[in-house]
């Protein structure tokens, strides 16, 4: 649920009284107006779903009429009218302090909506939606929603007022915010909120709700849209923007970008420039689709810090607004959660390429509770069987864009010597270590020392094979 607190939805009602005497005809019967609403309201509550108060003071008069059986009474009780609910007619904030049962009752949306049909809402008052959220186990209908005050990071004056519930999705806020705001479909936004010491917290895991996120009515949250030449804005106010002053003005090629060496960091950089020209891991990343699989529960992952650090780069980089960019960022993550990486000297590029690669891997794991697998034996069946059985047992466990793009298996065949017994299994790989292909012929330099001693030593240059008779 999502409202914009200064622009109330009105409800449908009858513009005239000879359309309200024709709503009146078409009503029920009032034993049947009773059993219909009544009947709704002894059901249990679902969590997510949206139940609507209704000023007790109308309710009851109505009780009134429709146990009297006189459709024609003076008891009518007319338009539905929860004016005495609101603490004013402006912004149709709730008073505080509301009690069920003596303030108001709760209705589910079929008996509201047959009460609106039947008798209609008063005029320009909103009809007050309230959903059900499930808290410790126990459920209830969430009276006073979060009142977030929503602004951009371009203009922080400018704050919209919205109302959300405690069991809505940051998601929800994110894509409400970007609706308020007009951002265009493929434009990438993320969300900040202003703590209660002044500071500025990202909002990364959107999937989470409102209430696991810990935010309160009157909360700041920011929405940040990214550069077009791939950064951010608030990056660039923390001093931290990778784009030459002299470039600022650049359009290039995308992907056609330097990597500017931090120290001696060439053995990172190359690894870097290696994998952005992986046409598949590349477009993952251009295209936003990691966003939907970032696992922040993952205990063997970087709560998806890596994989957005990465997505950053990769934008820079193919944005076509660089001749080169300053990977500090990156690095400065990459040696937070690999300690043999912090500082600036040389590592082997292997092993930064492998940690990255399973890095990436655990921070968009498909996969969020890993199950117990067994590994499977060939016991004679056909190589294509066996394989396929061990593909799917490693992805039970494991299922991402690295898993797609480098994994494979590597298969084995062992044989007893004594029994002859011949094991075939398939084990997963994502680096393979092929040996350097070795020539079958070489060129030596040759002494030659004759028997005779009176001839001088000679020194040859040949081709040879890989015999001494070759020689």
């Amino acid at each position: 649920m999502a409202a914009v607190a200064a622009d109330p939805a009105a409800a449908a009602i009858p513009a005239s009284a000879e359309e309200k005497e024709t709503q009146r005809e078409a009503m029920p019967d009032l034993d049947e107006q009773w059993r219909q609403v009544e009947n709704g309201r002894e059901r249990p509550l679902r969590a997510g779903e949206s139940w609507f108060l209704v000023e007790q003071h109308w309710y009851k008069q109505w009780e009134v009429y429709v146990k009297g059986g006189d459709q024609d009474a003076n008891t009518f009780p007319g338009c539905i009218n929860n004016s005495g609910l609101f603490e004013d007619q402006i912004n149709w904030h709730l008073r505080e302090g509301l009690l069920e049962g003596d303030d108001y009752v709760l209705l589910p949306m079929t008996s509201w909506n047959y009460l609106v049909s039947w008798y209609g809402l008063e005029d320009d008052q909103p009809p007050i939606e309230r959903k059900v959220i499930e808290v410790s186990g126990i459920r209830k209908v969430e009276l006073y929603p979060i009142e977030l005050l929503l602004v951009q990071h371009s203009d922080m004056e400018t704050a919209l007022t919205i109302q959300f519930s405690h069991s809505d999705s940051l998601d929800l806020v994110l894509q409400t915010a970007r609706e308020q705001f007009l951002v265009e479909p493929q434009e990438d936004t993320r969300l900040w909120v202003k703590n209660s010491e002044g500071s500025l917290d990202r909002l990364c895991n959107t999937q989470i709700t409102l209430l696991d996120a810990s935010l309160e009515t009157g909360q700041l949250v920011i929405m940040e849209t990214r550069n077009k030449d791939g950064t951010w804005p608030s990056a660039q106010l923390c001093g931290m923007n990778n784009m030459p002053e002299e470039d600022e003005d650049f359009q290039g090629q995308p992907g056609i970008c330097g990597l500017t060496n931090l120290g001696n960091t060439c053995f990172m950089n190359s690894a870097l420039q290696c994998l952005s020209n992986v046409p598949q891991l590349t477009e993952y990343f251009l295209n936003n689709r990691y966003l939907e699989e970032l696992n922040f529960r993952n205990p063997l992952g970087m709560k998806g810090e890596l994989a957005e650090a990465y997505a950053d780069l990769v934008k820079q980089t193919w944005s076509g607004y660089h001749r080169s960019i300053v990977p500090n960022v990156f690095k400065n993550k990459v040696g937070h959660f690999a300690s043999q990486f912090l500082g600036y000297q040389q590592h082997d590029s292997q092993e930064l390429l492998s940690f990255l690669l399973d890095g990436l891997h655990e921070d968009l794991n498909r996969v969020k509770n890993k199950e117990y697998v067994e590994l499977c034996d060939g016991a004679g069946r056909p190589d294509l069987e066996v394989a396929q059985e061990a593909w799917q047992n490693h992805k039970r466990r494991n299922d991402s864009v690295i898993v797609d793009t480098f994994h494979g298996l590597f298969k084995s065949t062992l044989v007893c010597p004594d029994c002859g017994n011949v094991s075939v299994t398939f084990d997963p790989f994502c680096y393979l270590s092929v040996p350097l292909p070795v020539s079958s012929r070489r060129v030596l330099e040759v002494f030659f020392v004759p028997m005779d001693p009176r001839r001088k030593p000679e020194q040859v240059g040949r081709e040879y094979g890989n015999t001494m008779k070759d020689m």
